[in-house]
């Protein structure tokens, strides 16, 4: 069970949850699981979790393989700038590890929390930012039971040719909704790809259209501007507000929007 700051371990990661009244209160609403960005921690980016509370949905925060509390003991020789330069290929195929192991967590971490009662297989959401986002897009992959996510500033391409990068795969995402917040300067996930693989999304979504969209916020950076920190917050909310849909009677008490 969590204890009063709400740490838990679900399928043996370590999470964080965040809801209003219950975590089976909050199920009812739709459960997200919510992932950071490379060398992040599941206490980061505090204000997408805590606005999905807000708005009724249980949010799990959680830890990537290799950080947070399981962080490598070696992090910071693995991924270090001197390595990346030094030996690109090798580098870069250990932090794709770390997305493909972590997506790779999501069935398991859905079981249980349905088994706890703390999810519905039919109102699972992901999300997450950079590191995260890519992780969101590859939980659909992962796990039929996605049925919407939310990239901030993820890519769906892998930096490595893998035949497992989700942007090969447009076919196997309908019916998840798909929402991609892009940054038009992003010097680690371009948008370039992102737009690519929506384009490559749409004929599957042809009946559909409303489930994908892609979004480009002009002139900015990988890290954004605290305003479009706050916009994309107000922009996962409505995404999983819409395609997460409650069911007559589930209706949360004291809903409030991100803040």
């Amino acid at each position: 069970m969590a204890d009063a700051d709400g740490a838990v371990r679900v399928a043996g990661v370590p999470a964080l949850l965040r809801y209003a009244e219950s975590p089976e209160v909050a199920a009812r609403r739709g459960t997200v699981l919510w992932y950071h960005g490379f060398g992040g921690t599941k206490e980061r980016y505090a204000p997408y979790p805590a606005a999905l509370a807000e708005a009724g949905f249980l949010a799990v925060s959680l830890d990537a393989v290799g950080h947070g509390e399981r962080r490598y003991p070696d992090f910071d020789v693995i991924f270090n700038d001197e390595r990346w330069d030094a030996s690109f290929e090798e580098t870069e195929t250990d932090f794709l590890r770390v997305i493909d192991e972590t997506a790779a967590e999501v069935p398991g971490i859905i079981d249980e929390l349905v088994a706890r009662g703390w999810a519905r297989a039919d109102r699972v959401g992901v999300a997450g930012r950079s590191l995260g986002g890519n992780v969101s897009y590859a939980s659909v992959l992962a796990d039929s039971r996605v049925r919407a996510v939310v990239s901030v500033v993820g890519s769906p391409e892998w930096t490595l040719p893998r035949v497992h990068s989700p942007h090969h795969h447009p076919d196997r995402f309908f019916p998840a909704a798909v929402l991609s917040l892009a940054a038009e300067f992003d010097e680690h996930c371009p948008p370039g790809p992102i737009r690519a693989f929506h384009a490559a999304l749409e004929p599957f979504y042809a009946a559909e259209p409303g489930r994908i969209a892609y979004v480009a916020y002009p002139g900015v950076r990988h890290a954004l501007t605290p305003e479009l920190n706050d916009e994309s917050g107000r922009a996962l909310v409505a995404w999983f507000r819409r395609w997460l849909p409650e069911g007559a009677g589930d209706a949360p008490s004291g809903v409030r929007e991100w803040k």
